[in-house]
């Protein structure tokens, strides 16, 4: 049995040091703690949450891990903006594609930059050469 007299004031589970006992209680009506947190935010925590050790800081923990995770994020769609090539690519230029647009084929030319599509239709490849040179130079970044 659980023992529901416990006086954490003083103690410290991660980053949060527990400084007295709040007034509300929890959703089960246990007890809950107001704790300082390393970055020098206030929270509140249930008992069972900070003896458990489920609840170890205010949130900051979480974001910076967050942060870094985006960061991965925009490097790792840095590739669409080298010359390799796709495995299916069938016109041996990356950022070129072949389309039949009123009976006839044409060429796609498609850039994509921060989940935006900028594209233009052009007849021959030579034009679309040019065409994706111009789109590169206007929205890709320097």
């Amino acid at each position: 049995m659980p023992n529901i007299n416990q006086d954490l004031v003083g103690k410290t589970f991660g980053h949060l040091t527990v400084l007295r006992k709040a007034k509300e209680r929890g959703k089960y009506n246990e007890y809950k703690w107001v704790c300082w947190c390393d970055c020098g935010k206030l929270t509140t925590v249930t008992t069972a949450a900070l003896n458990s050790g489920s609840i170890t800081s205010c949130g900051h923990v979480r974001f910076e891990k967050s942060k870094k995770n985006l960061r991965f994020t925009e490097d790792r769609h840095k590739k669409q903006f080298n010359d390799h090539l796709p495995a299916n690519n069938q016109t041996g230029y990356k950022n070129i594609s072949m389309t039949v647009r009123n009976g006839r084929e044409r060429y796609r030319v498609a850039i994509q930059v921060n989940r935006k599509q900028h594209s233009k239709i052009v007849n021959s490849l030579e034009e679309a050469l040019v065409v994706r040179d111009e789109l590169r130079n206007k929205w890709w970044p320097k």
